[in-house]
Order: C-alpha cells, then sequence, then structure tokens
C-alpha cells in the first residue's frame, strides 16, 4: 500500500501544473544524461525536530535513464516505459511517455531544483511549496 501511494506521488509530482510562460528550449545539461535511481521525497507540510521538511527514503525505486538523444526509458517496477524529454528555460524537464499499454499515457513537466553529477531534485512547477523527489545517479559496474 505504501509503495503504491509512493508511486501514485511521484506520478503526480511529474505530471505537474502548467502555467502560461515563454519557454525556451534550451541545451540538456551533460549532469543530466544517465540513469537515475528514485530515492525518497522531501514532504513539504511535514517537518522533522530540525523544522526541515521530512525526507521518506525508499528502497529499489524505479530507475529513469536520460539519453543524449533525448530519449528516456522509465523501469518502474515490472514495466518499461520510454518516451522523449527536453529542457527548457533551463530548469524545466518536459516529458512526453510513448503510449502504452501499462499505465503511464500522459505528458508532464517538472522544475529542476538541484542537479549535479550524483543527485537530481524535481518538483512541481507551481510557485507554492510542494514535494520534491529525489534520484541519486546510478553508477555503472
Amino acid at each position: 500500500m505504501k509503495k503504491n501511494i509512493l508511486i501514485l506521488l511521484l506520478i503526480t509530482i511529474l505530471i505537474g501544473c502548467s502555467k502560461n510562460e515563454t519557454t525556451e528550449e534550451t541545451s540538456v545539461p551533460e549532469e543530466l544524461i544517465g540513469s537515475w535511481q528514485f530515492k525518497g521525497i522531501y514532504i513539504h507540510d511535514v517537518f522533522d525536530e530540525n523544522d526541515m521538511p521530512l525526507y521518506m527514503a525508499y528502497e529499489n525505486g524505479d530507475i529513469i535513464t536520460y539519453n543524449s538523444d533525448n530519449t528516456f526509458i522509465h523501469l518502474l517496477q515490472n514495466y518499461q516505459y520510454t518516451g522523449t524529454f527536453s529542457v527548457v528555460n533551463s530548469n524545466i524537464l518536459n516529458f512526453n511517455y510513448n503510449p502504452n499499454p501499462n499505465g503511464i499515457n500522459n505528458n508532464g513537466s517538472s522544475k529542476i531544483t538541484l542537479l549535479t553529477e550524483n543527485e537530481l531534485r524535481l518538483s512541481c512547477l507551481n510557485e507554492g511549496p510542494c514535494d520534491v523527489i529525489r534520484y541519486e545517479k546510478v553508477v555503472a559496474d
């Protein structure tokens, strides 16, 4: 049950909110290319003892691989989803899932709040507080 709620939350955040703004497609940051594993969520309205957003860690999360040709592969549970992505205004990640019979058949956008060589954080596009999804780069063996 908890796993299903987290997956639903992840998909909801990735779909995000739309805004009418001028968008300019920018080059994909080199750090984004590669495989990223979902590691947890910073809950925006629940705080820990240090008054920081509560972090809910997740084991064996889904994996998204962003390729240099602007395609992606999303491995979620036992399903593989594919699609295309772009980066606009240097911090908005747009993605389009290819039609498939297993569930995710939509487009969406997320705000890149942090991108380093080892960590990726995505949130919704609205200006108010929202949860932040945390990924870690998968190191090839």
